[in-house]
């Protein structure tokens, strides 16, 4: 068993070239090249796998195949964590005989399981990665263009992963944050298995009306805060999912609430930094360019996002909070 542990991110197309490009500048970076992963992601009718919070897939590359299956896991901001199993298998369907028994739940037909699995989606995409060396730590650098396919609909994917090799999970995100110096991103919490699930109609639709009102933890102990801040970094997530659906007469309103987030997590954060900090600036700089910012109002909602994220400090002040708040969770 391995615990893949990883940071999710958003990139835009247009900053492919200029991505690539920072990535084989950066200190002790090594370009591992790239390849081509075809992926089929199995369930059964019913999705049993997914109600267990499991994720089966076989993975296509360099003339081989594999079958993994991740286990339940968290996620923290955008960084992701779940012990998956990896076997080497000779056929295009999975066998779940192959994993360790100890992965089910006590007393299921694993074998009527198995022979009930069909595939749900596709992701194919193209892989480039880094290895790169943070303080003795080595992260492998991705980036994955490609495209998820479901019943005949198409979502592509343009996204950056930084996953830990080996070391200290630490290291991950400094090196994103410096990245994002040079080139927008935003986090990436849906994973390319919780979007083809929704792509290929086995998951509830993102809702997109207005979420209800949040307030400041009354309770300024450390757990409190910390907890407001989780809180406020999922919302800024579950609004932005929003954004990219929704009708132009929900977009005015998700709008403010997207400022009033942000404006929430900055008091949040006054509790453990001064008003002479860095993210302060990150904070005032971003909300007021949103404020200001009336153009997306004009453009599709498919299109806002994106405009959204193109602002500097968008991508470098989630990243900066969710460092914060591992940090605080130790």
């Amino acid at each position: 068993m391995d615990t893949e542990i990883e940071l999710k991110l958003f990139i835009q197309q247009q900053d492919h070239d200029l991505l690539k490009k920072i990535l084989n500048e950066l200190p002790h970076s090594s370009p591992q090249g790239s390849k081509k992963l075809s992926n089929g992601y199995f369930d059964t009718t019913d999705l049993q796998l997914r109600r267990w919070d499991m994720g089966l897939r076989v993975r296509g590359f360099d003339d081989q195949l594999e079958q993994t299956i991740k286990t339940a896991g968290s996620v923290v901001g955008g960084i992701h964590s779940r012990p998956e199993y990896n076997v080497r298998i000779i056929q295009k369907v999975p066998d779940l005989s192959l994993f360790p028994h100890k992965i089910w739940p006590d007393e299921q037909n694993i074998a009527a399981i198995n022979s009930a699995l069909e595939c749900i989606f596709e992701t194919n995409f193209n892989r480039q990665t880094w290895h790169i060396n943070v303080d003795g730590s080595i992260v492998e650098v991705a980036l994955d263009i490609g495209e998820i396919i479901a019943n005949g609909k198409i979502e592509p994917i343009c996204e950056l992963e930084f996953e830990l090799l080996s070391g200290h999970a630490s290291a991950l995100l400094p090196l994103a944050i410096a990245v994002a110096q040079s080139v927008p991103l935003r986090l990436g919490k849906a994973s390319k298995a919780q979007r083809g699930y929704q792509l290929a109609g086995k998951s509830k639709p993102v809702e997109t009306t207005p979420l209800d009102d949040i307030q400041l933890a009354s309770n300024d102990s450390n757990t409190h805060s910390v907890q407001a801040l989780a809180m406020g970094l999922e919302r800024w997530q579950l609004i932005e999912q929003r954004l990219a659906v929704t009708s132009k007469e929900q977009q005015a309103l998700l709008w403010i609430q997207l400022i009033e987030c942000i404006e929430f997590l900055k008091r949040t954060m006054s509790l453990y930094v001064e008003e002479s900090h860095p993210l302060h600036t990150l904070f005032t700089h971003l909300i007021k360019s949103l404020s200001q910012d009336k153009s997306t109002m004009d453009t599709r909602p498919s299109e806002q996002l994106s405009l959204l994220w193109r602002q500097p400090q968008y991508g470098q002040l989630q990243l900066a909070l969710v460092d914060k708040l591992m940090k605080l969770q130790k």
